[in-house]
């Protein structure tokens, strides 16, 4: 429900977007147009394609001047050589690197042969990362655009598409894709995305549990046991040809769980030693972690009891998906896969991007200083790029990560950040209830403020923002603003002329009905408090010749 609140000097009540429209937009449109640029998202589409543009440019340089470097390529040729040639048996499939550990979609390539050419369409798949993440911080827009820049800085992470060449990119390519999706509400098309995506990378299933209960929440158990189909179906198509041969040897190889990593490669636990990091005792500690923070995220998005026993109740209805808002669902994803990064068995230098695309968006997740969001950003940076890792850049990254991942549990929803609400949507709405609405400035002051008619007289909009409407009042001198409640906040002019609107019907008939917002509040603050008498008083009309100091004594006496 709309609130109201006054103050008694309109320079007092002058917000910081009152004092763009009069300024910024007034005097400049310059730095108006950086203000919407940087802070809403009305410019987005045409950041993103600058973005896009610059890194095109920067690929094709880092390409053409910075030496390709040898790491797993050549390894992964060789397993694709080795299945070209007719291999069969997961166990027999090795490359200079060691036996494949990935499951079959990995193997669905050429024998990349020419390296130049190899770069240039990881390049193209870098571009198609960026600008899916690019679409999805859209939709959820948690973050301010002019933070998208970070998305495209990382020095490692290009070093990863561009130059390494990781099978971790595609995969990460086809996550994001099927994010996006999701974000959409197309949950078939996103569990293929999905799907595939796993059957380049393990990894992946770190987005699981919080997509398992997005579809149930959405979709139902039916539909969510369908899309779960969908997804094994193609895992299935894809590793027919092993699974004939020998499906013991795949399963255990492609979805290795039990497999130990070399301490020489881990970014993350190289202040420990490598007796403890290889040691059974961590690996538990780590599982059990994972776990505990998982069913607390968990049950902070979803509600695990209140969404079991809600399936329970109808655990064989057909209805069409209910829709949930982006940013719930990239957030939830975004985190749990966080959770798992935070408390992997160890990080290598290639699975930065399995988070690195997330990682500006689950910065402004948590409710920390911007100081402390980049100093997040950089330690994160200088850890992925210091090799070989040293037990200061670990634990640097260990623990900022760590803390990251707690202050996001911490945070509350009312600490987001909310997108602005841009210069000329402002000026426009403040039009649209001056010049457009007769009388429309004025019934929202008689009915939400509870003034009376001689003061409401000459009402009318002097400032517009994300969450209040401001209505500057000549006969009183000072300025009333009136909250957008649960409808806000406003990012956008036409869903500004909603709201809006809505607000001045509801005003319109209250005014007829003669009700005012203060008397609403009153009565059922009375209704509460079991004050039949002075419920009744409030619907009488009061004696004009009696002074107010007069009635409101009389209603203490009652």
């Amino acid at each position: 429900m709309a609130h109201s609140k006054t103050t008694t000097s309109k320079t007092k009540r002058a917000t910081r977007i009152d004092k763009d429209v009069k300024t910024t937009l007034l005097h400049s449109r310059v730095l108006s147009f950086l203000y919407d640029l940087m802070w809403s998202y009305r410019y987005f589409p045409q950041l993103a394609c600058c973005l896009l543009l610059v890194e095109a440019c920067v690929g094709y340089i880092i390409i053409q001047k910075v030496p390709y470097t040898e790491i797993d390529w050549s390894s992964y040729m060789q397993q694709v050589e080795l299945f070209k040639a007719g291999e069969r048996d997961y166990l027999k499939i090795r490359g200079d690197t060691g036996p494949l550990v990935y499951p079959a979609g990995f193997l669905m390539t050429d024998e990349g042969q020419n390296i130049r050419r190899a770069q240039y369409i990881f390049l193209g798949f870098y571009l198609i990362t960026i600008a899916t993440v690019l679409a999805i911080y859209y939709r959820a827009r948690v973050l301010p655009p002019w933070a998208t820049v970070f998305l495209c800085i990382s020095k490692r992470l290009h070093s990863i598409f561009l130059l390494r060449m990781f099978n971790d990119g595609v995969a990460m390519m086809l996550l994001f894709l099927a994010v996006y999706l999701f974000a959409r509400q197309r949950w078939r098309w996103g569990c293929v995305c999905f799907s595939l995506a796993v059957s380049i990378k393990m990894n992946v299933l770190l987005f699981a549990p919080a997509l398992f209960f997005l579809l149930l929440q959405s979709c139902g158990p039916l539909r969510t046991a369908w899309y779960i189909f969908i997804c094994a179906a193609i895992q299935v198509v894809l590793a027919y040809p092993f699974l004939k041969n020998s499906w013991w040897n795949y399963c255990t190889k492609a979805f290795e769980l039990s497999r130990v990593f070399t301490y020489h490669w881990t970014v993350n636990w190289k202040f420990l030693d490598e007796e403890t990091f290889v040691s059974g005792g961590f690996a538990i500690l780590l599982l059990l972690s994972h776990l505990l923070f998982m069913m607390l995220f968990l049950d902070k998005h979803f509600n695990i009891i209140g969404t079991i026993r809600a399936v329970m109740m109808k655990p064989f209805a057909i209805y069409e998906p209910f829709p949930i808002q982006s940013e719930i669902i990239v957030t939830s994803l975004f985190i749990m896969n966080f959770t798992g990064i935070v408390f992997s068995r160890t990080l290598h230098y290639q699975f930065y991007s399995w988070y690195y695309p997330t990682l500006p968006y689950l910065l402004w997740c948590s409710d920390v200083p911007l100081l402390l969001k980049m100093a997040a950003l950089l330690n994160n940076e200088y850890a992925f790029n210091t090799f070989p890792a040293t037990t200061m850049s670990s634990l640097m990254l260990q623990l900022t990560n760590s803390f990251l991942l707690v202050t996001i549990f911490l945070n509350q929803k009312n600490n987001s950040f909310v997108p602005y609400l841009d210069a000329e949507a402002r000026t426009n709405l403040i039009a649209f209830v001056n010049e457009e609405c007769f009388d429309g400035a004025r019934q929202l002051a008689l009915y939400y403020g509870s003034v009376n008619e001689e003061l409401a007289e000459g009402a009318v909009v002097s400032s517009i923002d994300e969450r209040e409407i401001v209505l500057s009042l000549p006969k009183m001198k000072l300025t009333l603003a009136v909250g957008f409640g649960s409808s806000g906040p406003v990012t956008g002019e036409g869903y500004g002329r909603q709201v809006l609107k809505e607000m001045m019907k509801e005003a319109g008939e209250g005014i007829t009905a003669g009700d005012t917002m203060g008397k609403l509040i009153k009565r059922e603050y009375m209704k509460d408090k079991g004050l039949k008498n002075l419920i009744d008083s409030l619907d009488e009309k009061p004696d004009g010749k009696k002074s107010l100091r007069q009635r409101k004594s009389e209603a203490t006496n009652v």
